[in-house]
C-alpha cells in the first residue's frame, strides 16, 4: 500500500500546476475494503495532504470504518481517524488528534441514477497544549451531504455532491463592550468565556468526483472539492479574560485528489 500511496502522491504537483493561482490543496489516499459478510465491510485508508500552498506536507490521516448495510437501500457506519498534523516551520510532525465518527445515509436509484443523503456525526479530540478558551478541546460536527451518482455506465461512475457542515460545539463568550489599550497599543475587550455553546455552519463544500473501475477488484477515484469555509476565529489571552480579535474567517478552497482502493 505504501509504494501505491507514493505513487499517487506523485500525481499531486499536476494538482499544483492546474490552481497555482488558487488557494487549495491536494489530496492522495490508498486504502483495502474487506467484505466479512454480506452487507458487512470493514476499511482502512491511509492519506495524505498537501497544505494550501501545494509546497508542504500538511498532514497523514489514517481511517478505520466499519460498515453495515441493514436493508439494501441504506448504509450504516462506525470508524476512528488518526490525524498526524506536519508543521511546514518546525520540520517535524504536531500532536495528533483523534477522531470517532458515525455515518447513516440512504440512497434511492432510478434509470441508472442514484440519489443519496448522508450524514456523519463527528468528534475531534486536539491532545498537546493550547488556548481552551480559543479552541475546542473536543470538536463536535455534522456533515450532511446529498448527491447523484451515475451508475449506467461499465466502468465510469460519475457524481456530483454538495455537503454542509455545522459545528455544535465552538467556544463563545462576552464582552464588556469597552475597548481598552496595553501598553504596546494593542487593543482589547475584557472577555468572558461562557462555555462551548456556539452552533453554526462552517463549512459549505461541493464535490466532484468519478469512480474508475479499473477491475473487480480495483477502484481509482479522481475528485475536486470546492469549499466556502467561514470559521469564527476568536484570539484571547491564555487566561481567557481578554479578547484581542473575533471574527468570522471567510475565503474559498479549492482541493484536487485521487484515490486508490482494492476490494476483496
Amino acid at each position: 500500500m505504501k509504494k501505491i500511496l507514493i505513487a499517487l502522491t506523485l500525481l499531486l504537483p499536476l494538482a499544483a500546476a492546474a490552481q497555482s493561482t488558487t488557494e487549495g490543496g491536494a489530496r492522495a489516499s490508498a486504502g483495502v475494503e474487506v467484505k466479512i459478510r454480506k452487507g458487512l465491510h470493514l476499511s482502512v485508508e491511509e492519506e495524505v495532504r498537501m497544505d494550501g500552498a501545494f509546497k508542504s506536507l500538511d498532514r497523514f490521516q489514517t481511517n478505520v470504518e466499519l460498515e453495515y448495510k441493514p436493508v439494501k437501500w441504506m448504509k450504516l457506519g462506525l470508524g476512528y481517524s488518526l490525524i498526524n498534523p506536519y508543521g511546514y516551520s518546525s520540520l517535524n510532525f504536531k500532536n495528533p488528534r483523534h477522531r470517532v465518527f458515525f455515518d447513516a445515509g440512504a440512497h434511492y436509484n432510478y434509470y441508472g441514477f442514484s440519489f443519496s443523503i448522508k450524514e456523519r456525526l463527528q468528534m475531534t479530540h486536539r491532545t498537546g497544549t493550547f488556548n481552551t478558551y480559543q479552541t475546542t478541546p473536543n470538536k463536535l460536527e455534522l456533515k450532511s451531504r446529498v448527491g447523484v451518482e451515475y451508475k449506467g455506465w461499465t466502468y465510469f461512475e460519475p457524481g456530483v455532491f454538495f455537503e454542509m457542515r455545522t459545528a455544535f460545539n465552538d467556544p463563545w463568550g462576552v464582552v464588556d463592550g469597552t475597548m481598552h489599550y496595553k501598553d504596546d497599543g494593542t487593543t482589547y475587550y475584557n472577555y468572558t468565556h461562557t462555555g462551548y455553546t456556539h452552533v453554526y455552519n462552517n463549512r459549505y463544500r461541493g464535490i466532484f468526483r468519478t469512480d474508475i473501475k479499473l477491475s473487480s477488484h480495483h477502484v481509482l477515484q479522481p475528485y475536486a472539492l470546492v469549499d466556502y469555509i467561514t470559521d469564527y476565529v476568536i484570539d484571547t489571552n491564555s487566561e481567557g479574560t481578554r479578547l484581542f480579535q473575533a471574527e468570522y474567517d471567510d475565503h474559498f478552497k479549492i482541493s484536487i485528489g485521487i484515490s486508490y482502493t482494492f476490494k476483496f
